[in-house]
């Protein structure tokens, strides 16, 4: 009867991880192959891509006048899209970093099964592939233009290494460790997981890994300060260091760990399991809750979870090599994976007076999205600059130059980092030809532009389209008498 019992579930969890993969696939298809930026962070990272693309600053300096423009990131992941994009010859400027996040998602997959591989069997080691791959939190960001997808790559990759205990395997650890560094700060906790499993181990070949790891990170930034100065540490520290708050860090968590019940909760049995202090997946077990500090940061996102689910994949995998009860754990794995179906809503249509295309609240790129993109974009080619758009990621596409980064200069500017005069004295002064705006950010005082931004929009611009969720305005003519 038991085995008819876990027969039947695993048809079971084996027809939901097909209906989850096949669905996250079209999800990615049409993310890669959509024109138009899909998120924020694209906007941004496709800006400083195309700097790098040009032969321009990665890290300017941020003066008293535009453009304000911040780069959060180590420079690999630019470089690399760079160079990918110049071999490709493609005029989507998202495509070579879409592809590139995509490949790096399949190739964290595979470093998961093979990491898992290691402590039990190939059955583990897919699953565990299988519940990274059909997380909600990694198909909204495994295929789009930024930086995370590669980070987390680099940094399974260094952990994988390090556990083969071979000379060559420690030197390829240390530097995919150093890479993942070099692509996001904040992916620290492998390099910092295998320093302290060397610590405790004697085996000289161990040592091979600090060496790579440190003199990898010391000679790319020793070639970043030589080049950039002080502007590398403006960039990289002075304007990311936003203060922690921690309602924000459990919005996000809710959100996130609802989704993600059962793997959470493996890590500690995990490390409860190894409990072996030369072993790496031992220490990052123990420093993973740092990546929760890391979200509590004003601005972050889901996106900082990648990692953390990462590892939970791999434990959950561990674990079912290990436990002898596997009704119970195939019953957890698939309330996971139940957790995972892609509940779809029908897209909510809000038109308002006045406006050209309704609103649509969707989960993927869909043609009402783009209509609303290439009536944006149309616009913006067929204006001069300067311009000020909300979302980065129009402007790049348009080739316009980009003045303001308005969300990371308003978070700024809240906390007294930055002083926003002369962008609102340029507003006031109606000297940008066109406005690009969220409808929500208008009407609320969001956090996209600061309140006298916004003030000074509303008394020297006027609506002249909506477009969609998005409001297109036009500097006020006044009207003079002779």
């Amino acid at each position: 009867m038991k085995k008819n019992h876990i027969t039947w579930l695993t048809a079971v969890i084996g027809l939901i991880f097909v209906v989850i993969v096949l669905f996250n696939l079209r999800h990615h298809i049409l993310c890669i192959k959509f024109p138009y930026n899909l998120e924020y962070r694209e906007g941004v990272v496709a800006y400083w891509v195309k700097n790098f693309v040009n032969g321009q600053s990665l890290y300017p300096e941020i003066q008293q006048n535009p453009p304000y423009v911040h780069n959060p990131y180590t420079p690999l992941y630019y470089v690399v899209t760079g160079l990918t994009q110049k071999l490709m010859k493609t005029k989507s400027i998202f495509l070579a970093g879409r592809l590139l996040s995509f490949l790096c998602l399949v190739a964290t997959s595979m470093l998961i099964f093979g990491i898992v591989k290691m402590y039990g069997t190939t059955i583990s080691g897919l699953l565990s592939a299988g519940i990274f791959f059909c997380s909600p939190v990694v198909t909204n960001y495994g295929c789009l233009e930024i930086v995370d997808m590669m980070a987390l790559c680099f940094c399974l990759a260094g952990i994988y290494y390090g556990l083969k205990k071979t000379n060559r395997s420690m030197i390829f650890s240390g530097i995919f460790c150093a890479c993942s560094i070099l692509t996001k700060p904040v992916f620290v906790i492998p390099g910092l997981s295998m320093l302290f499993s060397n610590f405790f181990d004697k085996n000289v070949r161990r040592k091979l890994f600090p060496f790579a790891f440190l003199v990898t990170l010391f000679a790319v930034f020793s070639i970043l300060f030589f080049k950039y100065r002080n502007n590398l540490f403006q960039h990289l520290l002075l304007f990311n260091m936003l203060p922690l708050n921690f309602s924000h860090f459990l919005n996000v968590f809710s959100q996130v760990g609802v989704r993600h019940t059962f793997i959470f909760s493996s890590i500690p049995l995990l490390a409860g399991i190894i409990k072996d202090r030369k072993n790496p997946l031992y220490w990052y077990c123990i420093f993973i809750p740092l990546t929760l500090l890391f979200s509590a940061k004003i601005g972050s996102e889901s996106n900082y979870f990648l990692e953390i689910i990462a590892l939970s994949s791999i434990a959950a995998g561990i674990i079912f090599s290990h436990v002898e009860a596997k009704q119970i754990i195939a019953v957890a794995c698939l309330g996971q994976l139940f957790l995972f179906l892609p509940f779809k809503p029908a897209p909510v249509f809000t038109k308002t007076y006045g406006q050209e295309i309704p609103g649509a609240i969707s989960s993927e790129p869909d043609k009402t999205l783009m209509e609303v993109d290439e009536i944006i974009s149309s616009e913006l080619m067929g204006t001069s600059d300067p311009v000020l758009a909300e979302d980065t990621g129009w402007l790049v596409y348009a080739d316009k130059t980009v003045y303001l980064e308005p969300y990371q200069f308003s978070l700024l500017a809240k906390y007294g980092r930055w002083d926003d005069t002369t962008i609102v004295e340029m507003i006031k002064e109606k000297q940008f030809n066109l406005i690009i705006i969220n409808a929500e950010t208008y009407e609320k005082t969001g956090e996209k532009f600061t309140k006298n931004m916004l003030d000074a929009m509303k008394f020297s611009y006027a609506i002249r389209r909506i477009i969609g969720n998005t409001y297109i305005l036009e500097p006020v003519i006044s009207w003079t008498n002779e």
